[in-house]
């Protein structure tokens, strides 16, 4: 019998608070769609990264007569987060260096340039063995 009562017994109201905020300082300017203004700003900073894109790219050509400097930009671009624009540039640089790491004199001076050529041949996904581009360094102490 109890249960037919609560049944029809209203719920007892619950007193909440109310949060009186201030307006915001802010205002509703950042809520606002975009204007044309904003369009021609936008079209102006895609064509500004298309051609610092442009620019990246004729660097890593340009850098391709030196195998060290090349690594070391290749690295950079890396290292700065922007190398997915660049995958295909990246692959086959890292390709050539693959192809040519035998006869390539200039970047078997250095430990430093030895390990960034088999670090990025690596995360590449080619396969170079240590020993072979180590072996000079470690006879050499």
């Amino acid at each position: 019998m109890s249960t037919d009562q609560s049944a029809s017994s209203p719920a007892p109201k619950t007193n909440r608070r109310t949060a009186n905020y201030h307006p915001s300082t802010w205002g509703n300017s950042f809520i606002v769609s975009n204007s044309p203004d904003d369009e021609k700003i936008l079209v102006h900073k895609d064509q500004q990264l298309e051609d610092l894109k442009e620019e990246v790219r004729r660097e890593l050509i340009a850098a391709a007569s030196n195998s060290s400097e090349q690594l070391k930009f290749i690295d950079a671009v890396q290292r700065l987060g922007v190398a997915y624009h660049f995958e295909k540039e990246i692959e086959k640089a890292l390709g050539n260096t693959f192809d040519n790491y035998h006869d390539t004199d200039d970047i078997n001076d250095d430990l430093y340039d030895v390990a960034l050529q088999f670090r990025l041949l690596r995360q590449q996904g080619f396969y170079i063995s240590c020993g072979e581009l180590f072996t000079e360094h470690t006879s050499a102490s």
